[in-house]
């Protein structure tokens, strides 16, 4: 069965690398939006992302996948503009926040959606070392304006959960369901 990953994400094809040895890339349409809590918003996110993608690929497993950052149960989205990426950052300056990521699996005769959540707390982040994260241009298009992955690495003290999960992909939660739907051995 063909795998597909409705995500443009970098860091969720690599993630998905990892353990599938081929899949396709195509990105869902989905706007991203609010739709109650952080838990229940990145899991309807995930599945609506999937099922976008699948409704023009009906032979396929497709996966789509949401990240959201929430702090004090506040969702921290992208940021629009570095202004606000200042202030996510400052908000986070710290302080421990959650880091949601649902993941929905789409086929003929399946919807299945899973979650992990880790909590991550950012180490005491001056105004001007902000200035500079933002200036990489890192923060602009990553829920809660940083990446785990790259140099956002530097604000995070501690991470209690999988790191994965605060890359955007859980991968063992990921694993799971690919075992479990024979995916994994019909690509070896």
């Amino acid at each position: 069965m063909r795998v597909i990953l409705a995500s443009s994400s970098p860091r969720r094809r690599e993630i998905l690398s990892k353990i599938c040895t081929d899949f396709e890339v195509v990105p869902s349409g989905v706007e991203e939006r609010v739709l109650g809590d952080p838990v229940t918003t990145a899991r309807r996110l995930s599945l609506l992302k999937a099922l976008d993608v699948w409704r023009r690929n009906r032979d396929a497993l497709v996966i789509g996948a949401d990240t959201l950052v929430f702090l004090d149960d506040r969702i921290l989205g992208k940021p629009k503009d570095e202004e606000e990426a200042y202030q996510m950052i400052r908000a986070l300056s710290g302080r421990w926040h959650r880091v949601v990521t649902a993941v929905s699996f789409v086929a003929r005769g399946l919807r299945r959606t899973v979650h992990d959540v880790a909590r991550v707390k950012f180490r005491e982040i001056s105004d001007e070392e902000i200035r500079f994260y933002i200036s990489t241009g890192e923060p602009l298009d990553k829920a809660g304006a940083y990446g785990v992955q790259g140099y956002g690495a530097t604000l995070v003290e501690r991470i209690e959960g999988n790191f994965f999960t605060v890359m955007g992909l859980p991968i063992v939660k990921v694993y799971e369901v690919l075992k479990e739907l024979s995916i994994l051995g019909s690509q070896r």
